[in-house]
């Protein structure tokens, strides 16, 4: 069993953003120092996906500010053995709108990803809200990514963001790593991507939260029942199980800002529940990305 842990890198933003804040936007990064020195050499390697996108730089003047105000931490963990990669939210500056709106077919990408590259060989990522499309993928895929792990297979979910709403649709994913297809995001096939993606595990969900999803999706205009009973839940959750995804991979994430003394706890918990099943190896993931390359075969159907 392999395991995979990815940290989004996100900053501290207003709601609406239609100015910098006056604030540091990167200040949940100093509770990642308190998970270091609660879990000590017990941390597991983690790949930290470093947010840049069009955000941060209307809000630092640098794409690449997240990875530069901590750089010393960045090259620590790196010491550690763990692995940065990249985040991003696909969303632009509106000028009619006068602040921030979802963007479909982002045009900012190769230059965000040249800032983080300028520092370290960006391979993995993970996509804010956990969106995907064929646009993006196919985008991460010529800007040489190499592993992917935003999908959260069986889900659906709708992002209200300003006027605008971000479909995320992860229905018909497989909840085994495979190469999307160029045309298909969700599905392997011929015309597959040179990037691999892992599905995030699932845990299962309680029937007063399948009825409460349910809702959600009839209010929406969708009426599968496929995934009512999957459950998305981060590291720094306090769990009642293990995932119910029966896979050789398991892949997790969280936020800077979960690292509270409560969250860093569950972390620690979870951590150790995972290392009690047998045979379970935590991963970076480019280590992945080779294992996944390896005789073992990727989702083919």
């Amino acid at each position: 069993m392999k395991v995979l842990i990815g940290c989004d890198v996100d900053p501290i933003l207003t709601p609406k953003l239609n100015q910098p804040p006056q604030w540091d936007i990167w200040e949940p990064l100093s509770r990642i120092s308190d998970l270091l020195t609660v879990m000590g050499e017990n941390l597991p390697p983690i790949t930290w996906l470093i947010r840049s996108d069009e955000s941060v730089r209307f809000c630092t003047g640098d794409y690449a500010s997240g990875f530069l105000s901590r750089e010393k931490l960045w090259s620590d963990l790196v010491a550690r053995g763990h692995e940065l990669g990249w985040h991003m939210h696909p969303f632009t500056y509106d000028r009619s709108y006068g602040a921030f709106l979802f963007d479909e077919h982002p045009q900012w990408l190769g230059a965000a990803h040249a800032a983080l590259a300028a520092h370290y060989d960006v391979r993995a990522t993970r996509t804010g809200w956990d969106y995907g499309s064929d646009f993006l993928f196919g985008e991460l895929a010529k800007l040489g990514i190499e592993i992917d792990f935003s999908a959260i297979p069986g889900n659906r979910v709708w992002q209200r963001f300003g006027p605008s709403t971000v479909n995320v649709d992860w229905l018909r994913c497989p909840e085994r790593p495979y190469r999307p297809s160029a045309t298909d995001y969700q599905r392997p096939g011929d015309d597959s991507l040179p990037l691999v993606q892992v599905p995030i595990a699932q845990f299962r969900n309680s029937m007063p939260g399948q009825i409460k999803r349910y809702a959600w999706r009839l209010r929406n205009g969708c009426f599968t029942l496929r995934g009512l009973d999957r459950k998305t839940r981060l590291l720094t959750d306090r769990w009642d199980g293990l995932p119910i995804t029966d896979r050789d991979v398991w892949a997790f994430f969280f936020h800077p800002e979960n690292l509270t003394p409560r969250g860093i706890q569950d972390f620690s918990r979870n951590v150790e529940r995972l290392r009690e099943q047998s045979a379970s190896e935590f991963v970076t993931a480019t280590s992945l990305t080779r294992w996944l390359e390896s005789p073992t075969p990727l989702e083919q159907t």
